[in-house]
């Protein structure tokens, strides 16, 4: 087995091919699959360890899906922390990422916060402005139009 017959005598199969006992001729492992040279049988075929950003099913290698990641040879994918997005076919977890934060959010080193009173952010900011002097704004503010003069107290104006 592994061999197979030619004029000159037996041959050796070739890597990603098999024979049987007394076969004249070697047979090619099925898609995907590959085997040591001189294998003897289909049960000597298996699938290559998955490339990083792949994982091994009973059908091959696929892809790792969006928010996950794997390195060489994976049986499965890591989800990325939780809050960090990546995308589909990552390789490492430092391919996970912090989604930009929304409006009225800033990013910090933990992922999106809410900015404070008197302050507003946009889509995908990375700290709060302020309002101007003398104006205030409740947290989570999305622009400087949320920004307004407060009311004076009684007897002020």
């Amino acid at each position: 087995a592994g061999d197979y017959m030619t004029e000159g005598g037996c041959e050796e199969c070739d890597a990603d091919s098999y024979s049987g006992d007394g076969d004249d001729s070697c047979t090619a492992c099925p898609d995907d699959m590959v085997s040591p040279a001189g294998s003897g049988s289909a049960d000597d075929c298996y699938y290559a360890p998955c490339f990083a950003g792949d994982y091994m099913t009973s059908d091959g290698c696929e892809e790792c899906g969006e928010d996950t990641y794997s390195g060489d040879a994976a049986d499965s994918c890591t989800a990325c922390d939780e809050g960090k997005i990546s995308p589909a076919g990552s390789t490492a977890g430092d391919q996970c990422y912090y989604a930009p934060c929304s409006a009225g959010d800033y990013m910090t080193e933990a992922g999106c916060e809410e900015c404070g009173a008197n302050s507003y952010s946009e889509d995908g900011a990375i700290g709060c402005t302020a309002c101007d002097d003398d104006k205030v704004s409740p947290a989570g503010s999305i622009s400087e139009d949320a920004c307004y003069y407060a009311p004076c107290p009684a007897g002020e104006y």
